[in-house]
């Protein structure tokens, strides 16, 4: 990028939120190094730049979490592209107890809204411990599994309504935020913003999310929240294998009895909690909540009916063993990972799987996994495993973590390129691609739906300035 076309960004964003300094810009180097770095503060400065971009043909990568970066998909794969790093937006716009409904951007990480929730009695419905730099818009867009599948309807849950600058420079506000009037005359008018249908019968909120920055740049969104339960108790059960908790799993599902409900392994059970103890192969978590002035019978209900299902099952529930405590997972949970992210601290790098499925196929791939990491000389003990019920237990995200250190790397690119196609050759779905399997899942989709992904990416980036590179959007449509 030349001097001329930085003078011009500079005018519009401001001298002091542009840099091209190569200290800066290695921070945000992926496949190819950016050329400058912005920090917009507004959607106004967001559709100026979309718009110059598509005149200059100046990809743009937009990033609203910081490092570490895992998985990719926010740094640039292609030469001379703008970062478009959204973390100084990080106002919360918006808190409606009375509709459990939060409106931030994108710069808001999961503490600041963690405590800003908790003054109005709510919490937000988050995935399992997620970095302390991680930005809730991100999160909500990419899909990210929560701890409470209860809560869970709907896939885009939590994320509600968006306003998005699309590729074209256009901006839409999707859902009951479209519109009639302003949000704050929606306010005024009682509105909450928590209808993510519309406008009309176009729903194109599910086009923005899980679509890695290719379609359009979110500059706020409302999210689902939840009541601060003013009771609450975890169970835990031990297993040797998946299919230990099977039939009980299946049963609470109907009875809907459980707030948070998922599984791990002893090896992600270890990092999470940063110690070196010895753990059943399996665990299984429950939280159960009670609210209001009948919360202690709410609670005692829940908790009985969750023990008799136990023991119809033969699934022996307990508050506390001899290695672990329910209060030890209640930490854990609803906060972010201290610093460094637990993924790091175990081994110090970590490559990551994530699938969808159903339940009674979990140990199957878990095994099929373990298995193709003894072919790569893999060591088993360090495959961490997460298994987290979605929508209601109508489908389940797995999530395997490849924990290696620089004397294994080898052995664990192979096992992640190995592992996932094979994962994928046996049925798993990957519904959030990402890196080396990304090309496998697009080739073995239907032809028919990545023409018509690419004919969306061309009425809403023509010009293919978003993020390219990413998912099948390879050239230009």
């Amino acid at each position: 990028m030349n001097e001329t076309q930085i003078a011009e960004v500079e005018q519009f964003l401001g001298r002091h939120s542009v840099s091209n300094s190569e200290e800066i810009l290695s921070v945000y180097s992926g496949n190819e190094p950016p050329s400058l770095v912005v920090w917009p503060t507004c959607t106004e400065e967001i559709v100026k730049l979309v718009k110059w971009a598509n005149k200059n043909s100046i990809p743009l990568v937009p990033i609203s979490s910081a490092g570490p970066k895992l998985r990719g998909s926010s740094l640039p794969k292609v030469e001379n592209a703008i970062v478009i790093d959204l973390s100084k937006m990080r106002k919360i716009l918006r808190i409606d107890s009375k509709n459990k409904v939060a409106m931030i951007e994108p710069g808001v990480t999961y503490d600041h809204l963690i405590s800003e929730l908790k003054k109005e009695g709510l919490r937000p419905l988050m995935p399992l411990l997620p970095k302390a730099s991680k930005s809730v818009l991100a999160s909500c867009l990419d899909r990210e599994p929560i701890t409470t599948p209860r809560f869970h309807w709907d896939t885009t849950d939590p994320l509600l309504c968006t306003e998005t600058v699309f590729g074209t420079g256009d901006v839409l506000r999707t859902g009951a935020a479209a519109g009639p009037g302003t949000l704050e005359e929606q306010w005024e008018s009682g509105q909450a913003q928590k209808n993510p249908q519309g406008p009309s019968q176009f729903d194109p909120f599910r086009l923005v999310q899980g679509s890695q920055g290719t379609i359009g740049i979110v500059t706020w969104i409302s999210m689902k929240c939840e009541k601060l339960p003013d009771k609450q108790l975890f169970l835990l059960a031990q297993g040797d294998d998946l299919n230990s908790f099977q039939e009980f799993n299946y049963a609470l599902y109907r009875r809907r009895l459980a707030d948070e409900h998922f599984m791990l392994n002893s090896i992600s059970l270890k990092a999470i909690l940063s110690t070196k103890k010895l753990y059943s192969p399996w665990t299984l978590v429950i939280g159960v909540s009670g609210h209001g002035m009948l919360a202690d019978e709410e609670l005692e209900y829940r908790v009985n009916d969750i023990r008799d299902i136990g023991l119809e099952t033969n699934v022996d529930l307990q508050e506390n063993f001899d290695a672990l405590r329910s209060s030890e997972i209640e930490n854990i949970l609803n906060r972010s990972s201290r610093v460094p992210y637990w993924k790091l601290d175990l081994a110090g790098n970590c490559l990551e799987v994530m699938f969808t499925t159903t339940l009674d196929r979990a140990q199957g791939f878990y095994a099929m996994f373990c298995g193709v990491a003894e072919e790569c000389n893999f060591p088993v003990d360090q495959i961490g495993a997460y298994i987290q019920p979605m929508n209601q237990g109508t489908n389940t995200h797995i999530g395997f973590d490849i924990f290696y250190n620089l004397d294994d790397t080898e052995s664990a690119i192979s096992l992640l390129a190995k592992g996932q196609k094979k994962l994928l050759d046996e049925g798993a779905y990957f519904s959030r691609p990402y890196g080396i399997i990304t090309d496998a899942v697009f080739e073995k989709a239907s032809p028919t739906t990545v023409t018509a992904m690419k004919r969306v990416k061309a009425i809403f980036d023509p010009n293919n300035i978003l993020n390219p590179g990413t998912l099948c959007f390879k050239e230009v449509p």
